[in-house]
């Protein structure tokens, strides 16, 4: 497939020696459902002009085969804890439900995150932009490593602040002075923290978490932009339509800024020494009916699917890194990575070991500097990667990819996804000769389906998906503005054959009918549960009780 992957050849990398700081500064960008089309040196086809992205790239190493799991929580949750997030426990976005109940959504309080190691070896740690990884007791950022935090906890925030009337925080205090437009004022907390501590000396971990390219942005004309007007009529007097303007200006803004960073970094003489990480979340929002996360018009190149969708759309995002002194310039790495390599890379960068589990669940991510160092010469190892968002699953290993929407019945029930699983007809793709995944080759290549297939619900029964402590506190959580206290929960029940069998027996008649037992067709694989049904009822009389189900279960 054209412009999937450009191949050039890397300047030779610096070896590092022992004059060189052990220790680099790291900062750690993350853009809001940019997709894959949307970086001009991925996909020659965009209108959007980012030329700091574009030298950061030119100057360091771009993987256009990153993958990430396709919504803003649990994308981060991973890139933070380096596992899927099945293991660590943001399997959707954030919730309010207290910890310990049963639909609770948070990383596990025995899961250690990233800056959380990177507080404890030494480093000055900032985070500014969209937390989006819990906003309960003991979830903000302050509680997770953090120093200094300042921008908003939840999952989306209009573009332009008045002072008195954001959710936007200071550290646990509501902000309520702060104005002006978002990109920019997180942009003006990092270069004070990174100023304020380039100057004393100190190592530092500067992570800024833009909310752009997330909505709210205008697609139509009675509406108020989000970007700059300047930035608009950029975009407009080039030719970009007015759909995609207000989408394109505030990309084109970001990367202005993020240039306000890097030139920073240069005029404080700690460049070569500072690790640049630039990575999306996820893919970007498409204009189709029902789109996740708003109808915006997000540009994922040749791939199928966006935001929420584990087709490659919604999986392969951009990612770029820079390290002036130790990494080669113009690199581009075809090997597959995901985002839990970001926690073991920058670990590893920070010269701390990087961890075999986290909790009570394995690292999945492997450090990429030796890679990269070697100028793609050391490989990245054959691995599978995993996807799941509310039983919407993916599975990629080498060019080969199994694919299922089997709906949102079953997640976090692992058992009960696994069930699912088992009777359920997955699509096989190959990704080397069918980027858009069109062409189902699962009855032609059985042995490859079947191998992946196992591997997958394999890997659903061996999570550990216990939360620490017992008990549960009698009141909700809230949002946090002060100290957290200590919360002492018991571990999640898992869902039962008598439970599945409750919830299904819509009419408590104590059997489940074929219509019954598929619930709401809507985003459902009828005819893959119906396949199942009928394995489930042995007697083939229609009905399934629940002795029939518990002997499936077994």
């Amino acid at each position: 497939m054209q412009n999937i992957a450009r191949t050039e050849e890397p300047i030779a990398v610096i070896p590092a020696s022992e004059s060189q700081p052990a220790r680099p500064n790291i900062l750690f960008i993350v853009s809001d459902d940019h997709g894959w089309g949307d970086l001009p040196s991925n996909w020659d086809k965009t209108e959007v002009r980012l030329p700091t992205l574009e030298a950061l790239a030119a100057q360091g190493v771009r993987f256009p085969n990153y993958h990430t799991v396709p919504l803003c929580g649990p994308s981060r949750a991973c890139m933070f804890t380096g596992q899927y997030s099945s293991e660590n426990g943001m399997w959707r976005g954030p919730g309010q439900q207290p910890l310990g109940s049963p639909g609770y959504r948070g990383i596990k309080r025995d899961v250690k995150m990233l800056s959380e190691h990177l507080s404890e070896s030494g480093y000055k740690t900032g985070a500014f932009g969209k937390w989006h990884m819990g906003s309960l007791e003991g979830e903000v950022p302050n509680d997770r490593g953090f120093d200094e935090f300042r921008g908003f906890l939840r999952g989306a925030h209009p573009y332009w602040i008045k002072a008195g009337r954001s959710n936007f925080m200071h550290n646990r205090q509501p902000d309520r002075t702060s104005q002006g437009h978002a990109t920019e004022l997180f942009t003006d907390w990092a270069e004070k923290f990174i100023r304020t501590n380039a100057t004393n000396g100190d190592p530092f971990f500067c992570y800024v978490a833009y909310n752009a390219v997330h909505g709210p942005l205008r697609v139509d004309k009675s509406k108020p932009a989000s970007a700059p007007e300047a930035w608009i009529n950029k975009a407009l007097d080039r030719g970009v339509s007015f759909l995609r303007s207000d989408y394109v200006a505030i990309l084109e803004h970001m990367d202005h800024n993020i240039g306000r960073l890097v030139a920073l970094l240069d005029k404080l003489d700690v460049a070569e020494n500072t690790l640049i990480v630039f990575v999306s979340d996820n893919g970007g929002c498409t204009m189709d009916e029902n789109a996740a996360g708003g109808r915006f018009p997000g540009n994922n190149g040749p791939l199928r699917g966006g935001k929420a969708s584990t087709y490659q759309g919604g999986l392969n995002v951009p990612l770029l890194i820079n390290w002036q002194s130790r990494l080669p310039q113009g690199m581009i790495s075809n090997d597959q990575v995901m985002h839990c390599d970001l926690f073991a890379t920058l670990l590893d960068a920070a010269t701390i070991s990087v961890p075999e589990t986290n909790g009570k669940n394995p690292v999945r991510g492997v450090s990429l500097i030796p890679h990269m160092r070697s100028a793609g010469k050391e490989t990245i190892a054959d691995r599978t990667m995993i996807f799941e968002l509310w039983g919407n699953i993916g599975l990629r290993k080498g060019d080969y990819k199994v694919w299922s929407n089997i709906g949102r019945d079953h997640s976090p029930d692992w058992n009960a996804l696994v069930a699912e699983l088992e009777h359920t007809d997955l699509s096989l793709f190959d990704l080397s000769q069918d980027i858009a995944e069109e062409n189902d080759l699962r009855t032609e290549r059985p042995e490859v389906y079947d191998s992946l297939k196992t591997e997958l619900i394999e890997h659903f029964s061996n999570i550990n998906a216990e939360y620490p402590g017992v008990g549960i506190s009698d009141a909700p959580q809230k949002e946090t503005t002060r100290s957290p206290k200590k919360v002492a929960t018991p571990e999640p029940q898992r869902r039962s054959p008598e439970q599945f069998f409750q919830n299904r027996d819509r009419n408590a008649d104590r059997v489940i009918t074929l219509e019954e037992f598929i619930g709401t067709p809507e985003g459902r694989n009828v005819p893959a549960l119906t396949k199942r049904f009928k394995a489930i009822d042995a007697n083939s009389d229609g009905k399934l009780l629940l002795d029939e189900l518990k002997k499936q279960r077994k």
